[in-house]
């Protein structure tokens, strides 16, 4: 009698044989790992159901549910076909323009939904550096993450909705691990959901998906890189889904495309920013203090500070004011406003921020720090005094 396990993806299907994969899905598999293990002539000389045992797809020369998921023949009926990716294509007007279904081995489903993808080059910046609107790698680790972690025992269909123009998201059922998904990106936890383990770990070994869940690391930073706003990762209804921003715009954007010296931490939170989520106040203060936010009358905004005046003046607002000042000769009191809106270290309305130069300049100035070189109260200059 054949042992059943937990894990649906583990168990042998006795009346499957090798011949019920797909040769093309076996081919790609070997060609992957002999591309991540050139020296490993041992293992690359076996033949399939051998190699197939020897990275985890089979147990003991025996076809598992895994094999049969990621690479088994369409016309087998040893998996239900509800098991296959959906792809849809919605319009600019809401409506639905194409739909069509892969059907097994999901290996192939996958990399053709992916060629399916409308992908555009866009330019970066004034840099002259060119990208693609979606990165292939962050498209195919996306939907094998969601091979790896559907649950088949509730259908086993993986949809992939297109948003012409403006998005791609990939959603399966299932659930996420316990993690925050900006975790995987700051960090590398081992933490992964204990569904399909046996199909997670063959897929690890034949090298389709990198370990410890850091796909979901090089998604992040891929979208960083190219200056496109973060991976949305959402959990509803125990269905897990991804959706990759194709839309380049806004502040967020055009801060990437000027500032090069922005943590990845930073970059999380202007883009938490950018769509209107949480950051803590502490995270706001540190950002306004590079110049990457403006208070305005207690609402944080996103500026870009093209001049660099935040990176260059640090330090209380005093010594902002004085060092620049100091640096750039001759200001007006308007000058020194928009430094401090600029900085937006306090949550002051425009007015406080005025009134809050006002009296820096005359502060500074009855200290024999700054002098008035010409124009009244309103539309004077200011000067550092020399030492």
């Amino acid at each position: 009698m054949t042992r059943k396990y937990d894990d649906w993806t583990g168990n042998v299907v006795p009346e499957a044989t090798v011949r019920s994969l797909d040769p093309s899905a076996v081919r790609a598999v070997r060609a992957t790992y002999e591309s991540l293990h050139r020296d490993s002539d041992e293992i690359i000389s076996l033949d399939d159901e051998a190699f197939l045992t020897k990275v985890g797809f089979f147990k003991r020369g025996k076809v598992t549910n895994a094999a049969l998921v990621l690479l088994g023949k369409s016309s087998e009926s040893f998996v239900p076909s509800s098991v296959c990716i959906r792809w849809r294509l919605i319009g600019v007007d809401g409506a639905e323009e194409d739909s069509r279904v892969m059907e097994r081995p999901l290996l192939l489903a996958a990399r053709q939904v992916v060629s399916m993808v409308r992908n555009t080059t866009v330019q970066i910046g004034s840099s002259g550096r060119s990208t693609s609107t979606y990165r292939v790698a962050s498209l195919t680790e996306a939907i094998f993450n969601a091979i790896q972690f559907q649950d088949y025992e509730s259908g086993g269909t993986i949809d992939v909705v297109e948003r012409e123009r403006e998005s791609v998201t990939v959603s399966n059922g299932g659930s996420f691990p316990q993690i925050r998904p900006e975790t995987f990106a700051l960090s590398r936890p081992t933490n992964a959901d204990d569904r399909n383990m046996f199909l997670r770990r063959a897929m690890v070994n034949s090298g389709l998906i990198p370990g410890a869940m850091s796909g979901i690391r090089g998604m992040y930073l891929s979208q960083a890189y190219r200056h496109f706003p973060l991976p949305d990762f959402s959990v509803t209804d125990n269905r897990v889904s991804v959706t990759f921003p194709g839309i380049r715009s806004g502040p967020y954007t055009r801060i990437l495309d000027t500032r090069d010296d922005l943590s990845f931490e930073t970059i999380i939170d202007l883009d938490r920013m950018a769509k209107c989520r949480y950051v803590p106040e502490k995270r706001i203060s540190e950002l306004a203090s590079q110049g990457l936010v403006a208070v305005f009358d207690g609402v944080p905004s996103l500026i870009c500070d093209e001049s660099g005046v935040m990176r260059r003046y640090r330090g209380t607002d005093r010594e902002a004011v004085l060092s620049l000042i100091s640096d750039v000769g001759p200001v007006s009191r308007s000058d020194v406003v928009e430094m401090l809106r600029a900085r937006g270290s306090h949550e002051l309305s425009d007015s406080q921020v005025s009134v809050k130069a006002t009296n820096l300049l005359q502060s500074m100035r009855k200290e024999g720090l700054v002098e008035k070189v010409e124009g009244s109260t309103r539309s004077a200059r200011y000067r550092a005094v020399p030492r």
